[in-house]
């Protein structure tokens, strides 16, 4: 069954991914799944003209795609959390706010909306990013 047609609460990560690809398009991204970067994998890259995104999605323990987002700080210009939870919590939102990364909720009858917009990441290491965009360019979009 696909998100759309799965009648339960439950969302499952790989419906998650897949809604919120469907977000990223029509917001003018184009996006990568499962790219490598540090020794760990990023669920979604995201890209629109220069600007690199990194969105870690979670069905649940939003802790850890927080833990997974510092890695990205040294290469991405934002960095997110999509999260399919019935609801955000306030500590969450305020951890968020603090790091400059910004939240997705994903309701799987109701799409995508921000929580929290991410602010632009001002400690990209540079030799660190050229690495990291050559690797990017060798992977496939997802559309």
């Amino acid at each position: 069954m696909n998100a759309h047609t799965n009648k339960s609460n439950y969302i499952q990560e790989h419906e998650l991914v897949e809604i919120v690809i469907e977000f990223l398009l029509a917001d003018g991204y184009r996006v990568r799944a499962e790219v490598s970067n540090l020794g760990q994998s990023a669920d979604l890259v995201a890209t629109r003209g220069r600007w690199i995104t990194f969105v870690e999605v979670k069905v649940r323990d939003w802790r850890t795609a927080l833990e997974q987002c510092n890695a990205h700080r040294l290469v991405g210009d934002y960095i997110c959390i999509a999260i399919g939870t019935k609801s955000i919590s306030e500590t969450l939102i305020n951890a968020a706010s603090m790091l400059g990364i910004g939240i997705i909720h994903v309701n799987k009858f109701h799409g995508c909306s921000w929580v929290e917009k991410p602010r632009l990441n001002q400690t990209v290491w540079k030799p660190q990013r050229v690495q990291f965009s050559r690797k990017l360019r060798a992977t496939k979009y997802v559309n």
